[in-house]
């Protein structure tokens, strides 16, 4: 399938929301990446099983099918302190997906440690595709982490956009005395 200009650059724009995840699970050691590229073979969690925690990430499209992402946050964002983003891709239930690619870009004020794509064979219908990254708030605001993933059905290619907001502070919340 050939992609014209007009619709490579409104899939590459995302949208930054209103409103951040409430989640703040601790996932592993801050600063911390890990990649986790799936083959064929590789068993993946059933769509029931997404932390409720995780929020939507923001899509440019009007439908989440055949693919949908969500995420939470270890902690707050600080300037400067290494963040875990978790990630959860979710396949829908009805489709046959040959493979997904993912790649992650930080907006400006954000660097990415460690792994930037996510390459997954034949995840099944309904699997829930797990991966964490690393990020580093450089600047205090509304950040974004964007997400382009493709995806491979019998039926063709199809590109989502996602953006993940990251309100990011001066400094670490004070710490609550007794």
């Amino acid at each position: 399938m050939v992609w014209d200009r007009r619709t490579l650059v409104a899939i590459a724009m995302v949208v930054i929301p209103v409103a951040c995840g409430r989640g703040a699970h601790q996932a592993g050691a801050a600063g911390q990446s890990q990649q986790q590229n799936r083959d064929a073979g590789a068993p993946s969690k059933s769509s029931a099983l997404v932390d409720p925690d995780m929020v939507a990430a923001v899509s440019t499209a009007h439908s989440t099918t055949p693919i949908g992402m969500r995420f939470a946050l270890s902690a707050r964002p600080v300037i400067g302190t290494p963040l875990t983003v978790r990630l959860a891709l979710v396949t829908a239930t009805g489709v046959a997906i040959s493979h997904i690619r993912a790649s992650f870009q930080p907006g400006d004020g954000l660097q990415l440690q460690g792994a930037h794509d996510l390459d997954v064979s034949d995840p099944g219908a309904g699997a829930v595709i797990e991966q964490e990254l690393s990020v580093v708030p450089q600047q205090a605001g509304v950040l974004s982490l964007n997400a382009t993933v493709v995806v491979d059905t019998d039926g063709g290619s199809i590109a989502r956009s996602y953006s993940i907001p990251l309100i990011a502070g001066d400094n670490p919340a004070p710490a609550h005395t007794p």
